[in-house]
């Protein structure tokens, strides 16, 4: 029993960091842009969380898919015109 929840938080910790990174890459490719995003900086940005989203394994924990859910979501929130 006490493996298993090792393994839970193992997950979370994991999760939390590839979010971190994520923020990261939004910050450095998107911030720095004085002019309007193009379409190429939306496709970026869309596929990028898109990817994140279909290779990160939460394995049904629902925890977790709140963690990435509520990343994603302030990821949005803080880029609108790159999610339009």
């Amino acid at each position: 029993m006490v493996v298993s929840l090792r393994y839970f938080e193992i997950l979370e910790e994991d999760l939390v960091m590839e979010l971190e990174w994520l923020k990261e890459e939004f910050e450095v490719l998107f911030d720095s842009k004085i002019e309007k995003h193009s379409e190429m900086d939306k496709k970026i940005a869309t596929d990028l969380l898109n990817y994140v989203l279909e290779n990160t394994d939460v394995h049904d924990n629902f925890i977790l898919l709140d963690v990435l859910e509520e990343a994603t979501n302030i990821i949005e929130k803080s880029y609108p015109t790159l999610f339009n």
